[in-house]
């Protein structure tokens, strides 16, 4: 068998498995940009749940709804915020939130 032969399928499957490697450790999705939910939400009482404490409105939600240092699991409030704005009412593109560069 050519040595290129043989050679090629083994690159391909390495840089496969670089990135599977890869999205399995950004799992946790790219960085969000700076006052990501008031860019779009100016009065933060409008949206939040009735029980939820009373917040600044200079306050980001970030602030508090963050994942534990180290974890790639997403938070209930990650989880939530992405069915809402993936849902069937709304379709927000993942730009206005993430940092995608």
């Amino acid at each position: 068998m050519n040595f290129r032969k043989a050679w090629i399928p083994g690159v391909c499957a390495t840089v496969l498995l670089g990135a599977v490697f890869a999205s399995v450790v950004t799992a946790a999705g790219p960085p969000l940009k700076a006052k990501t939910c008031a860019a779009c939400h100016n009065d933060y009482a409008k949206i939040l749940p009735k029980q939820h404490i009373t917040v600044d409105k200079t306050a980001g939600c970030m602030s508090c709804h963050t994942s534990k240092p180290g974890s790639d699991e997403p938070t209930r409030f990650s989880t939530n915020v992405h069915k809402i704005h993936q849902g069937e009412k709304t379709s927000v593109e993942c730009g206005v939130c993430h940092d995608l560069q």
